[in-house]
């Protein structure tokens, strides 16, 4: 008899090693069921956007860079682990941006923000410009 087959011979052990089975196999269905927000049909069509973009030239990384990020991407979102609630963080910080400027102007920047009347550009580009028209009557003298 070798050592391991000793110690699962002693009922306690046996119960603790069939126990801690059902719990890891209880953790691997929870994983599964997590990244089931979206299915893996979804996953798989997103991932293959991801590629086409990054071996079209349109992304802002180089392809091989492009494709690793892409495909560690697809792993995180395959095992539930993949954060995609960052937007709500991103346009709060970009709101706290308008509060470098005049008290004057940030109620015009965070509209710009919030609800701009037109967006152009791209990060590749060099940036996104967001356009929002204010008509101020004219003042009579």
């Amino acid at each position: 008899m070798t050592f391991s087959q000793q110690n699962l011979a002693h009922p306690g052990l046996r119960k603790t090693a069939a126990a801690l089975s059902i719990a890891a196999a209880g953790l691997l269905a929870a994983t599964c069921a997590f990244a089931a927000g979206k299915s893996n049909t979804e996953l798989d069509a997103q991932y293959q956007r991801e590629k086409a973009v990054c071996t079209s030239g349109q992304s802002n990384q180089d392809k091989a860079t492009c494709l690793r990020e892409a495909g560690a991407a697809y792993q995180q979102a395959k095992q539930g682990k993949l954060n995609d609630g960052q937007q709500a963080q991103y346009s709060s910080n970009a709101v706290d941006r308008c509060k470098s400027l005049p008290a004057s102007d940030q109620a015009d920047c965070q509209r710009r923000i919030q609800s701009p009347s037109d967006v152009e550009g791209s990060a590749p580009s060099g940036g996104i410009l967001r356009k929002d028209v204010t008509i101020v009557p004219a003042t009579t003298q």
